[in-house]
């Protein structure tokens, strides 16, 4: 079987995507895996599909024209087998709103959201504003007024936007893959927010696995990670991000290809089942043979 590791792309998580898809040949390769790495840019976004040959595409790419469904579209089209979640559970799970409305109906806490019309409405800060499609905390602003609101909205331009209460508390994750909750990650961004740069900084975040809280929040985190990637009819790999505050967990969003760099966290958190980076890799192929 030939594997086709599609990486970089055009999104503002292209760089992320270029480590991902590096990590995830060079395991595939080093277990023996007949595989090589496909970069992806505005020229080639659609003939490097077409152009390629591949029985399998490994999709490492993150944000739009990655996870937002389109590019599984197109693979579904030319009749190509991919990792990952299929069309719909991509682009669903991609729409942080979209997905908040599906949490909500199946009893999954989430902060309290609003629209732009409501914002006038809003008497108590500070509030989250950021893209609904978008990832790795680009775009994110913490407002603490009405006019820090509506700058961030402007500042967003004709994106569609996510509005919500900020929630004080841990940051937790969860992973799962096929279904199965793989643990419970607190994460402690020096800074306090867990941004772009806490994210993929080296000693910006301290992660303690399993995360030391009370086993009821640490049952509801997984359980609800799992909940959220069978709703969504999402497959392969998922990784859901909650904030913890007293006992209430707060689910935040899923990510349908969340990064496997050298500081990403399903990888970490996979390590409490005893599961190698090889594995998950592994695990992500071995239904295609």
């Amino acid at each position: 079987m030939k594997i086709a590791v599609f990486m970089g792309g055009i999104s503002s998580e292209r760089e992320i995507s270029l480590k991902t898809g590096k990590a995830i040949l060079e395991s595939l390769i080093r277990q023996g895996y007949d595989a090589y790495g496909v970069t992806l840019t505005k020229e080639n976004l659609l003939s490097a599909f077409i152009e390629n040959e591949y029985d399998l595409a490994y999709l490492a790419l993150h944000g739009i024209y990655g996870e937002d469904g389109r590019i599984q579209g197109l693979l579904d089209v030319l009749g190509k087998k991919y990792t990952g979640s299929s069309m719909t559970a991509s682009a669903v799970s991609m729409d942080k709103n979209l997905t908040k409305y599906i949490a909500q109906s199946i009893g999954v806490l989430t902060p309290k959201s609003y629209t732009k019309d409501e914002i006038k409405n809003i008497t108590t800060f500070p509030i989250v504003v950021k893209p609904a499609v978008e990832g790795s905390s680009i775009g994110l602003y913490i407002c603490n007024s009405l006019e820090e609101i509506e700058e961030a909205i402007k500042n967003s331009g004709d994106k569609e936007v996510t509005i919500e209460d900020f929630i004080q508390g841990d940051e937790l994750t969860v992973g799962v893959i096929e279904g199965e909750s793989l643990g419970v990650i607190r994460i402690k961004p020096k800074n306090g927010l867990y941004d772009f740069t806490s994210k993929y900084t080296k000693g910006m975040s301290e992660y303690e696995f399993p995360a030391k809280i009370s086993e009821k929040a640490y049952n509801i985190a997984m359980k609800n990670a799992a909940l959220i990637h069978e709703k969504l009819g999402m497959s392969g790999i998922s990784r859901s991000d909650f904030i913890l505050r007293g006992e209430e967990v707060f689910f935040l969003e899923v990510n349908s290809c969340p990064g496997m760099t050298e500081t990403s966290l399903v990888p970490k958190v996979a390590t409490l089942k005893g599961y190698s980076f090889d594995d998950l890799t592994r695990k992500m192929v071995e239904k295609f043979k």
